[in-house]
């Protein structure tokens, strides 16, 4: 049963209309280059965009790409943006070859130096009046096999060399200590505008994720309980990137079911596969009352249901402790042992406020629920109650 509106909007490459808690730093950016889509000698404009992985460097600089260029043609400016993931062009010629297709400048494919290839982009601009803002992404990549100074020498050239300052720069990496690492000429091509981009939080990831399942999905298929789920699991990490992926991996793990809806059962087995945080070896080092706590955890998780209070949790736990022949802790004791799970990276506790006071949920986050009471039940040397409850 198909379940997607248009899954192109969850793939990597989607850059969305609108980037939830990110429009402060896409209007700094749309200020640091106005001159270039409105001015008729424009400025040239650098910036340095940084952040971790997930936080949406990439999706910020393409989205401010398509506005500036939008802006730009509605003031009779030809402005392009250029996108190079430093990465995959992963030299200087690669990026100034990679340029060069892009602004459709024809080259050789060989003979023709750096200089010569950047001469050719700069008087192809020069002749066209194209304005062009580069955005240099991982540039890390690119000076981890080249040094600083292949980007000092293509930033400064084409300031030095563009006339009426046609080209200006974006540099994307990850992490701002990185820019103390250039020497003080490079440094100074690429300017003191620095914009850092802080991790989501989970209230963030949870907008994200209701943004694009809206854009994604059918009406009906995501409950607002599966995106917190996912926002709960995903938090640790703090990645946007990540959060989506397993949005993306859950729908399709609910086709493969022929479900109409997503349920956390599906998110739990689209976490393993993309994340997992537990290895069946890991379950070997626990204590018994851990791995009871644990199969009461997802005894009572199964069917779909994202999370559990810690309170119903202890009764789940004292009826598998009877049935498995061992005495159940106190509430007290039970619950220093969620605390330490939680540690482990086998649980996630959420304390959440309502009308009636604090509660505790306690989630499942790396492993689908059928899984884990599988893998309990074996280490328990059960063979016979999983083979029951698979024929059940």
């Amino acid at each position: 049963m198909a379940v997607f509106k248009d899954e192109r909007k969850l793939s990597p490459e989607y850059v969305p209309e609108r980037l939830p808690f990110r429009e402060r730093e896409l209007g700094q950016l749309i200020h640091y280059f106005s001159s270039v889509v409105r001015d008729e000698k424009p400025f040239h404009a650098r910036v340095v965009i940084t952040g971790a992985v997930g936080t949406g460097k990439t999706s910020l600089a393409k989205l401010f790409g398509m506005t500036a260029e939008k802006e730009g043609r509605k003031n009779g400016y030809n402005v392009k943006y250029v996108h190079i993931n430093c990465r995959k062009q992963g030299t200087a010629y690669a990026v100034l070859a990679k340029i060069s297709e892009e602004l459709c400048i024809g080259l050789p494919k060989r003979g023709f130096s750096i200089a010569e290839m950047l001469a050719a982009v700069v008087k192809s601009l020069n002749a066209t009046g194209t304005r062009v803002i580069l955005c240099l992404d991982e540039v890390e990549a690119l000076i981890s096999k080249e040094g600083a100074q292949p980007l000092y020498s293509l930033t400064r050239a084409m300031e030095d060399e563009a006339g009426e300052n046609m080209v200006s720069l974006i540099v994307v990496l990850r992490d701002p200590e990185f820019l103390k690492r250039f020497d003080p000429s490079t440094a100074s091509s690429l300017g003191n505008t620095v914009i850092h981009l802080e991790e989501y939080g989970f209230d963030q990831l949870l907008e994200i994720l209701r943004y694009r399942a809206g854009e994604a999905f059918k009406e009906g298929v995501v409950s607002d309980e599966v995106l917190e789920f996912i926002s709960q699991i995903a938090s640790d990490r703090r990645d946007a990137r990540y959060a989506i992926e397993l949005l993306w991996r859950s729908g399709k793990l609910a086709e493969l079911d022929g479900s109409g809806s997503i349920t956390a059962e599906h998110v739990r087995k689209a976490a393993a596969s993309v994340y997992p945080t537990i290895r069946r070896e890991n379950l070997s080092y626990l204590r018994t009352d851990e791995r009871l706590i644990l199969l009461a955890s997802a005894r009572a998780l199964k069917g779909g249901k994202a999370a559990i209070s810690s309170e119903d949790l202890y009764n789940h736990y004292k009826v598998v402790s009877e049935e498995m022949g061992f005495e159940p802790f106190s509430y007290t004791n039970f619950w220093e042992k969620l605390q330490w799970l939680q540690d482990l990276g086998f649980l996630r506790l959420s304390i959440q406020t309502d009308r009636k006071g604090r509660k505790t949920y306690v989630y499942l986050p790396g492993i689908p629920a059928t899984l884990l009471e599988t893998e309990i039940l074996r280490s328990f040397g059960r063979e016979q109650d999983v083979r029951r409850r698979t024929v059940v």
